[in-house]
């Protein structure tokens, strides 16, 4: 299995785990996509098609998470407020979808 898209966006679900909900090419249109239609804490990540990713392993990484404000590039900050609720920020591997 690879990623199709540069880019994923992913949605906390019921069992703490992240599904994802999006998936783009064009960073901009992932932007408008988190900006107006994700929901407060869904997460913005570059997959390893991306030219910028770290390529030490399949997942996806922090790129930027919408708040109830609007779209925020702080992981330090994502993560500390995932680890308050005990979830662990751990994004799924390389996927189909």
């Amino acid at each position: 299995m690879s990623w199709t898209t540069q880019y994923v966006i992913f949605r906390l679900a019921e069992d703490k785990t992240f599904t994802q909900v999006h998936s783009e090419d064009d960073l901009k249109k992932a932007k408008y996509w988190l900006g107006y239609i994700g929901k407060p804490g869904d997460v913005l990540c570059r997959t390893p098609l991306h030219p910028k990713h770290s390529r030490q392993s399949d997942q996806p990484e922090y790129w930027s998470h919408k708040t109830s404000k609007g779209v925020v590039s702080d992981e330090r900050l994502w993560r500390m407020n995932l680890s308050k609720d005990g979830i662990e920020a751990v994004f799924p591997g390389a996927t189909t979808a």
